[in-house]
């Protein structure tokens, strides 16, 4: 039958990625007449987009711009090397064009990936495709059965596979390559080369990617080693050195680059990333935090579930084909105990450490998800022939492409495609095309101000020089560079002191979290607060403030709270700066931003050419030339 040849199925898993692929694409190349750009930026997952900055550094391995005319050799930003490898190759190639294709690519590396994992597990090859695409649809589904948002399943959804650049579009796809690995070197001879040439390149790739993840593999490889040789594995190591200098040469050949980045790396940079330390304290409340995690009911369920079907796996003749799946069980408990080596051994750690929570519920989830999968499939062979199976699992297939239209082209359609969505995106193409048709100005030799990080990206994007302000993640930048140019700026922009206090205070943006926007766009993690971490150990805060930041989770790593006497110090800083002397090329106010509308702009020195409902644009123009707009 069809579906029995290899080759036709490979066309299959192709034709899957495919389809996938223009249910993404097809909507928004159709609906809007754009640059690729433009699409690329407003098409990303999450805020992605930001990320294109930071690759743009590192395609053009100049990862120490300032966009300051006036600031030279600043440190490095520091880049997912790992990451980006490809999409370096891709870029130079097709430009940003490079991305698009890209997804395509690492869509089907999911699913071949999947496929191989379930054909290691003794599925048939249309049963591994059904597993495969289905995994791929796990946020769909979700998101049909509203459960998107619910605990334990927005994880689920939002970090176990999607197409938001680098994490997890790339970087996941390593965790997953390294897992596939892990079957095959359970199935063969584990000491050949090849074998460790490919770990290395694999931990190597998630070091420098997705830094969770490699602490999970290094724990489960020597758990591995271990748990084939036993007592054993040492002599065994000694006699084998020679596989270890070649994971070692490999993993550091794939890091060099990122190694270097970090040795030339801004210290300050990285506290806008959220790097901190892990004093004995702070050991104390995130081992203690991890250890009531571990005994709520939930946890306590699902672990205590997980043990009876391993205990039945490995202990029932009848269930011996399940034994393979005990490398996820491998994968899950050890991802249990992950976090908790990580804050013992380790002097730093990046606020971001609710990742680790995240991985043991991925590991969990593809614990269960294959289980299931094999025990479905060992009863319903008791009651149903293997045709009938083969035909439900194609139908399911099918139904699976068909959900993923229907619930991309339903979001689409309520997201993108309402009115002000289309009108902001429009406004978006006016403004750059405007820009690139400017006769007074080469883009490549001008400079911009704007506040809005779309723009911001677009503009790197298109080479444009200069930025009289920035986002704090895209250039390495020192913080007092960055309140100069904040305070500059809104100086220049003709606004007041009370607009600035109003611009920088803090605000509770849900019910579970204080963050200021436009502090985060500027610092980032530098003002985190919670019950583990405040910016040099502050309490100077507002009564109301305090008390809710000692009760939010030491993981809470996304609020942002900046404390009074950092307030107070910038207003003293907004009387003693002046606004900068040169004028920008260009001009663009997001009249979203209630602050920033009120800018007053200087008419005898620019022409304001574009003025929508969601952006103002002004060039500069010399006084030769008519300002007619």
């Amino acid at each position: 039958m069809f579906y029995k040849k290899k080759n036709n199925i490979n066309l299959l898993i192709l034709s899957c990625a495919i389809i996938f692929f223009c249910i993404k694409w097809y909507d928004p190349l159709i609906s809007f007449d754009e640059n690729i750009d433009i699409s690329i930026i407003f098409e990303s997952k999450s805020d992605g987009y930001i990320y294109f900055a930071i690759f743009k550094a590192f395609a053009n391995l100049d990862l120490n711009y300032s966009f300051d005319p006036a600031i030279k050799n600043l440190n490095n930003i520091t880049a997912p090397t790992g990451a980006f490898y490809l999409h370096f190759i891709f870029y130079h190639l097709l430009g940003s064009w490079g991305f698009v294709i890209l997804e395509l690519l690492f869509i089907l590396l999911f699913l071949i990936i999947f496929y191989k994992i379930s054909r290691l597990l003794k599925l048939t090859r249309i049963e591994s495709l059904f597993a495969s695409v289905i995994l791929f649809n796990v946020p769909v589904f979700l998101e049909l059965l509203s459960l998107s948002s619910t605990n334990y399943f927005t994880v689920i959804y939002s970090e176990f596979y999607s197409l938001r650049f680098p994490r997890p579009l790339v970087s996941s796809i390593f965790f997953y390559s390294f897992i596939l690995c892990l079957f095959r070197l359970l199935n063969k001879n584990f000491f050949i080369k090849k074998n460790f040439i490919l770990l290395g390149i694999i931990s190597g790739l998630s070091f420098t990617s997705f830094f969770h993840v490699f602490v999970l593999e290094q724990l489960i490889l020597i758990f591995v080693v271990f748990k084939i040789y036993k007592y054993q594995t040492l002599n065994i190591l000694k006699k084998n050195y020679k596989f270890l200098i070649l994971y070692i040469v490999s993993f550091i050949i794939i890091c060099l680059p990122f190694f270097t980045n970090i040795f030339f790396s801004e210290a300050e940079y990285l506290e806008r990333m959220g790097l901190a330390e892990i004093n004995y304290e702070r050991k104390l409340v995130l081992l203690g935090y991890l250890l009531k995690k571990l005994l709520k009911f939930e946890f306590l369920l699902v672990t205590s579930f997980s043990i009876l079907l391993f205990l039945s796996i490995n202990n029932k003749k009848s269930l011996s084909n399940f034994k393979k799946l005990n490398i996820f069980f491998i994968i899950f408990y050890i991802s249990i105990f992950t976090p908790f080596i990580f804050v013992l051994l380790s002097p730093k750690f990046f606020s971001h450490f609710y990742l680790f929570n995240n991985i043991i519920v991925i590991s969990a989830f593809l614990l269960f998800f294959f289980t299931s999968i094999m025990f479905i499939k060992f009863y319903s062979s008791k009651i149903i022939s293997n045709k009938i199976v083969t035909y439900v699992a194609f139908l399911l297939v099918i139904i699976s492409l068909l959900s993923n239209f229907y619930q991309n082209k339903k979001n689409y359609n309520e997201i993108k495609l309402n009115k002000n969505s289309i009108n902001l995106r429009n406004e978006f193409k006016i403004i750059s095309n405007l820009i690139k048709n400017n006769n007074h100005v080469h883009l490549k030799d001008s400079s911009l101000l704007t506040f809005d990080n779309r723009f911001l990206i677009w503009a790197i994007l298109n080479d444009v020089k200069y930025l009289k302000i920035s986002n704090g993640v895209i250039f390495s930048k020192k913080h007092e560079m960055i309140e100069n140019d904040l305070i500059r700026t809104f100086k220049y922009l003709n606004l007041s002191k009370n607009d600035f206090y109003n611009f920088i205070r803090n605000k509770k943006l849900s019910s579970w979290r204080y963050r200021n926007d436009n502090i985060k766009n500027l610092f980032w993690m530098r003002y985190q607060a919670n019950s583990l971490i405040t910016y040099e150990n502050s309490k100077d805060f507002d009564r109301k403030i305090l008390d809710f930041i000692k009760k939010s989770s030491p993981l809470l790593s996304q609020q942002l709270v900046m404390p009074n006497s950092e307030i107070n110090r910038l207003l003293l800083k907004f009387d003693s700066l002046s606004s900068y002397n040169e004028d920008p090329d260009f001009i663009i106010l997001n009249k979203e931003n209630n602050i920033l509308a009120k800018s007053i702009i200087n008419l005898n020195k620019f022409c304001k050419e574009f003025d929508g409902k969601y952006f103002a644009y002004y060039y500069k123009f010399e006084t030769s030339s008519n300002c007619s707009k």
